[in-house]
């Protein structure tokens, strides 16, 4: 029993910064600043030690910057590691997804260019492509097509 103890301090005792959860109050100030462009607040918790990668409720802060259409977050997650194909566990969709189908250019073509797969598909094998062209936006369609994007998942019901 005291080995398992004296492992479980080492452990805590070693566990990087990053690992740590936020308190809450930090937590809303950090995606507060995510959402609304805040890069003071955002550097302050990324030089502290946060994950570039943190993710709350299984949203990363890619995905919560680009679906506020804050460029110069994504920018900066980017500069910092921030992976831009990470996929939500039930929803499927990246962080280039959710600016597509809100149509943020900027941000689409800023993702795409720094390693965003357009092909990556969502829940049901549904791709980004073909919900930007339901949804009338033909102008983010023509963008991700010429930059590879493919409509070959589900193209019936898919749910």
């Amino acid at each position: 029993m005291k080995l398992v103890k004296v492992l479980i301090l080492g452990l805590a005792l070693f566990m990087p910064l990053s690992a740590l959860a936020l308190e809450s109050d930090q937590q809303v100030e950090y995606t507060d600043a995510l959402t609304s462009g805040n890069i003071k607040v955002i550097k302050k918790y990324l030089d502290g030690g946060l994950s570039v990668n943190e993710q709350f409720f299984a949203w990363s802060a890619l995905h919560i910057s680009a679906n506020h259409d804050q460029l110069e977050v994504v920018k900066l997650l980017i500069e910092r590691g921030a992976d831009p194909n990470y996929r939500h566990p039930v929803t499927k969709m990246t962080p280039l997804t959710m600016a597509a189908i809100d149509g943020f250019t900027d941000v689409v073509e800023y993702l795409l260019a720094n390693g965003g797969d357009p092909n990556i598909k969502l829940r049901g094998n549904v791709s980004v492509l073909r919900i930007v062209r339901e949804n009338g936006d033909t102008k983010m369609a023509e963008l991700l097509e010429s930059k590879g994007a493919k409509d070959d998942g589900c193209q019936g019901e898919c749910f």
